[in-house]
């Protein structure tokens, strides 16, 4: 008896995960090819960018680009105590390089109007005061970006870019972060919010 329940148990179980039982962060919207490109759905917090906590290991929604492979670790990083929401951050380090790298996805598909972008970052620009870290929108051909800071660890920063119009339809948010050897942080809990 024990023995076909449990045949039954795995069986059922088999087949959820076959199935696909519930939906995670990532599933919020599909990944359209390798231009990042995603149907644009918001989840239930009215969020349209996918995967914007890192929680999917394997940068659903994203593409990033580790610009000239400068940068030695660039990594979905699983410790609570450095991420902003969640368990995992979008993690990154370079002891005897630089760091020089995005990570962006484009939204299509979205209704006309006006939208905000939010992100948080923390960690450490190992003194370079020419490092750049900014969060970007590119909406109908234009790049507008807000700055931010690497301020210490767990020392989070917020950056915002409200008044995002788009008017045809899609856009391509993303983080730029470009600092000398010994830079470090982790970048979190991106999100796209209709105004």
């Amino acid at each position: 008896m024990k023995r076909k329940m449990c045949l039954g148990l795995m069986a059922v179980c088999m087949i959820m995960t076959l199935a696909g039982c519930g939906t995670s962060d990532g599933d919020q919207a599909q990944s359209a090819g390798d231009n990042g490109g995603s149907a644009a759905v918001a989840d239930e917090n009215g969020n349209y960018i996918v995967n914007g906590s890192f929680e999917e290991v394997d940068f659903t929604g994203w593409v990033i680009n580790n610009i000239d492979d400068v940068t030695e670790e660039l990594d979905v990083y699983t410790r609570e105590t450095d991420c902003y929401a969640g368990a995992q951050s979008l993690h990154f380090y370079s002891g005897s390089s630089d760091v020089n790298f995005t990570a962006e996805q484009t939204l299509s598909g979205l209704e006309a109007g006006s939208y905000k972008l939010t992100g948080h970052i923390q960690g450490d620009a190992a003194g370079d005061a020419d490092a750049s870290v900014y969060f970007y929108a590119v909406v109908n051909g234009e790049t507008i970006k807000a700055d931010a800071t690497l301020g210490g660890y767990v020392n989070w920063y917020t950056a915002e870019l409200p008044g995002l119009n788009v008017t045809d339809g899609e856009i391509t948010v993303g983080v730029s972060v470009t600092t000398a050897p010994g830079g470090w942080g982790t970048i979190d809990d991106i999100t796209l919010v209709k105004e």
